[in-house]
């Protein structure tokens, strides 16, 4: 590997800028054993993601305006409601499906890392058993983060949502189906207000605790899922590093790039997101760009790892 200057302290300042990582797309693992070269080989694309978000937006943005130049042109042109009704059907399948697949792939941008990345652990660790005798203690730290990184920071936030948004919209009808038979009973005369104010009360509640636990607590745990990933890594690698000898001529000081900047302002975002939907565009481009500065560093740290054990 050799990318480090022996004399530098990795993420040191005055250095970052000579930082530069290029990585190979990443591929499915089946169940046999892969080498360390190929797991770094396996690492997605930095520069990639930028254009990931850009191929969304712009399928997320376009697409309303063709729907709407298209609604336009059938009812002028042909009049027919039928195909006015099929037209718009069809729109909203395709919509929701490249909306619910949105959600899906940020999902599967931080479950991909952690699948890869929990390998170069197992990979890691097995290296330096090999080649160096430590302590049952470290053994055990070890052995804790690797069965714990996957547990911990899997992200299923995409079905959380699904599952609020369907619950939100069954909760409707109850509520809508409630207020129709309360409406014809005889008794709705004589109890109106108590039973209007009722069902309100009761509706508010139900949504309040929907949105909170299937749509904020997703939306927040997308919004810092790489700040938690990289405290998580900060105590792997620091175990790592103390695993590894001082005699060891490759051996640095190691920073690890934990950057508060990770933790997007959460609050700020989900505030603004009330008044505009245009807010949720810069929302996927913040989660997608922690990302790629948050790898822009890991990778590094991989590298200078393999270094290490490659002497």
């Amino acid at each position: 590997m050799g990318i480090f200057d022996k004399n530098r302290e990795l993420f040191k300042p005055e250095y970052n800028h000579n930082y530069r990582i290029q990585s190979s797309s990443y591929k499915s693992y089946s169940q046999k054993e892969v080498s360390l070269e190929e797991n770094i080989r396996a690492r997605c694309r930095i520069d990639n993601l930028q254009k990931i978000w850009v191929k969304n937006f712009i399928l997320i943005t376009i697409l309303p305006v063709l729907f709407i130049i298209g609604y336009s042109v059938l009812l002028y042109y042909t009049g027919n409601d039928d195909m006015v009704l099929i037209f718009s059907c069809v729109f909203i399948v395709i919509y929701a499906g490249i909306v619910i697949r949105n959600m899906f792939m940020k999902d599967k941008l931080v479950n991909v890392y952690i699948i890869r990345k929990t390998k170069f652990y197992e990979i890691l660790y097995r290296k330096i058993s090999e080649k160096y005798t430590f302590s049952a203690e470290y053994s055990n730290k070890i052995n804790e983060y690797i069965n714990l990184f996957p547990k911990k920071y899997k992200m299923q936030t995409a079905v959380k949502e699904l599952t609020g948004i369907t619950l939100f919209f069954v909760f409707l009808l109850v509520f809508l189906l409630f207020m129709v038979f309360a409406y014809e009973s005889e008794s709705f005369i004589y109890y109106e207000d108590i039973l209007i104010i009722s069902f309100i009360v009761m509706f508010v509640i139900i949504l309040i605790i929907v949105y909170k636990f299937f749509i904020i607590d997703p939306l927040k745990r997308k919004n810092e899922i790489w700040y938690e990933i990289s405290l998580f890594e900060q105590n792997v690698a620091e175990t790592f590093q103390q695993i590894i000898p001082d005699s060891n001529k490759n051996k640095k000081i190691l920073n690890y790039p934990v950057d508060k900047s990770l933790k997007q302002p959460f609050a700020i975002y989900f505030i603004a997101s009330i008044f505009t939907g245009f807010v949720f565009i810069i929302w996927d481009n913040q989660i997608v760009m922690a990302k790629q500065k948050y790898l822009s560093k890991a990778y590094l740290v991989e590298d200078y790892f393999v270094d290490l054990i490659s002497e």
